[in-house]
């Protein structure tokens, strides 16, 4: 007899409908945490990583939730200083470079990337610059800790290209990974941390005593290290349905900024 198949995982629910089973415990918690992915999650995802912008009706909800008593935190793979200017709040967690560096709502910065790895991001730009130059729509971002390869303006051929290159800068640089994200790659230290790594870092500067409430919202295929991590959580998938870790999902920006509002009348 055969042994049974593994059950496959649920997909997400809808976290609009279950609200009003999780609202209770939320109001109940004494500590409660917010943390969420920057791109494609508060804010809409653009062409080109410079033109994406929060909207303002979305900071000012942060704003309130942050001044309600809650802790928030926005987690990216964008370099630390690029998601805080983007997002522009002060006293939140902020986690760049998928998990690499982390500020504190204090000013307190940790950085997880070595000067061997900054030196080996620097001599994989230098490679990959004069390859790619030539490909349209493709756009190379040297970060602290990686080097990404963003190809949504990117033509079929000129992305199977980059494809290539990027492989072979990863053969070229070895325990070095390439990690795919939401029409990103990024080339980056196999041993570097992920998001989840700097959420619990994250998790375990908070006061242990009391109930809490932490959730977390993501739409990139990064933020599954964290859905996976983040067992007992809130843990919420944003965009079209998919197979991942997450235990909610929310379709949109427009109602993760739905759900925002539901948090701050909760908490309050």
């Amino acid at each position: 007899m055969s042994p049974p198949r593994p059950r496959a995982p649920r997909p997400p629910r809808s976290l609009l409908r279950e609200w009003p089973k999780l609202a209770p415990r939320l109001r109940r918690a004494r500590r409660r945490i917010l943390l969420c992915d920057f791109d494609g999650t508060l804010a809409g995802m653009r062409r080109a990583p410079d033109a994406v912008h929060l909207a303002q009706s979305t900071r000012k909800l942060l704003e309130r939730i942050r001044d309600a008593g809650s802790v928030v935190g926005v987690v990216s793979g964008r370099d630390l200083d690029d998601v805080a200017a983007h997002v522009g709040i002060p006293g939140l967690w902020y986690v760049g470079g998928h998990g690499n560096e982390l500020r504190s709502p204090e000013g307190r910065f940790v950085s997880l990337v070595s000067a061997a790895d900054r030196r080996e991001v620097a001599r994989a730009a230098r490679w990959l610059r004069p390859r790619l130059a030539p490909l349209p729509g493709i756009r190379l971002d040297v970060k602290q800790a990686s080097v990404a390869i963003h190809y949504r303006a990117a033509a079929r051929q000129g992305k199977e290209r980059a494809r290539e290159i990027m492989r072979e800068a990863s053969r070229r640089t070895p325990g070095w990974r390439l990690l795919e994200g939401k029409k990103v790659w990024d080339l980056l230290p196999e041993r570097a941390a992920d998001k989840w790594t700097a959420v619990q870092r994250l998790l375990g500067k908070q006061p242990p005593f009391g109930p809490r409430f932490v959730a977390y919202l993501g739409d990139d295929l990064t933020d599954e290290s964290v859905f996976r991590g983040m067992r007992g959580a809130v843990t919420v998938s944003v965009g079209r349905p998919r197979g991942s870790a997450a235990r909610y999902s929310l379709r949109s920006v427009t109602e993760v900024r739905r759900f925002l509002r539901l948090w701050l009348r909760a908490a309050r």
